[in-house]
């Protein structure tokens, strides 16, 4: 299989089919950049996009692998390819399940060896369980907010931010009557919280719409972190007295604007390559 002689004849068919490498993109869930990447010979697209692919332009999986069209029509050969495209799709995607399977139990695993060790080592020492509660009740609040995303990967994000924004301000709850040492946990804790999971929305629906542009999403996320910072400085100085904007704030928002600044030019480095 030679990726430029590929490249070339998406290329050809894409345009004959008057699409940009965005529109192809879109039709593909993938970004307009792998599509870039696969024109130029750089990448080939994933096994499991050959078939689509094919069918959108209008060639067959066997002319695509080829990167040229045939004269003679390989009906069973393209028949055969199809399957064995399918087949492969199906095994590799069951390979990521296993692993993201073992990953949870990995995880749980080890989160409840923190539990039993936590506890074991608070009622050896105090007879009673005392300060084993605070790392157990954080441990449980991390395994219910990171478990979906670790079991269903991208898919599980949404999960894991519907149950950070429902259990936050419970666990914090939890926790502030745990540690008595001050009673500013919870009121500082669930104003932080809040403007923090906020922003992680925000940020989360900007890669959904610009999926096809990440470069500009993370861009554009970094600068939103400027008045999430901004906010969070202003709750912790009306509530403990700290002061709006230290020099360390304005460092922090100087490296993010630069950081910004550069994910723009690379963004746009990208799209005047891609227009010549």
């Amino acid at each position: 299989m030679d990726n430029k002689k590929m490249g070339q004849l998406i290329s050809e068919l894409r345009k004959s089919h008057q699409m940009t490498q965005k529109d192809l993109a879109v039709k593909l869930n993938v970004t307009d950049k792998s599509v870039s990447k696969w024109e130029r010979g750089l990448s080939c697209p994933d096994i499991s996009l050959l078939v689509p692919l094919s069918g959108i332009l209008g060639i067959t999986t066997s002319e695509l692998l080829n990167g040229e069209r045939n004269d003679i029509e390989a009906a069973n050969v393209e028949a055969s390819i199809v399957t064995a495209l399918q087949y492969a799709n199906k095994t590799v995607k069951s390979k990521t399940k296993s692993i993201l399977n073992i990953c949870a139990i990995t995880f749980s695993v080890l989160l409840l060896l923190g539990i039993i060790i936590c506890a074991i080592c608070d009622v050896a020492i105090s007879g009673a369980f005392t300060w084993s509660l605070i790392p157990i009740s954080s441990i449980i609040f991390t395994w219910f907010t990171l478990f979906p995303v670790i079991k269903y990967g991208n898919k599980g994000i949404v999960g894991s931010l519907i149950a950070l924004s429902i259990l936050v301000v419970p666990f914090l709850y939890v926790l502030s009557n745990l540690i008595k040492i001050t009673d500013m946990i919870f009121p500082v804790g669930v104003r932080m919280s809040v403007i923090s999971i906020a922003f992680l929305w925000i940020v989360f629906g900007l890669f959904k719409i610009l999926k096809s542009r990440k470069l500009i999403a993370s861009a554009i996320s970094l600068l939103l972190a400027i008045p999430m910072l901004f906010l969070i400085n202003l709750v912790l100085s009306r509530m403990i007295n700290e002061p709006l904007i230290d020099m360390w704030d304005i460092f922090t928002f100087s490296i993010i604007i630069t950081a910004s600044v550069i994910l723009f030019a690379m963004d746009f480095t990208v799209r005047k390559k891609k227009m010549l």
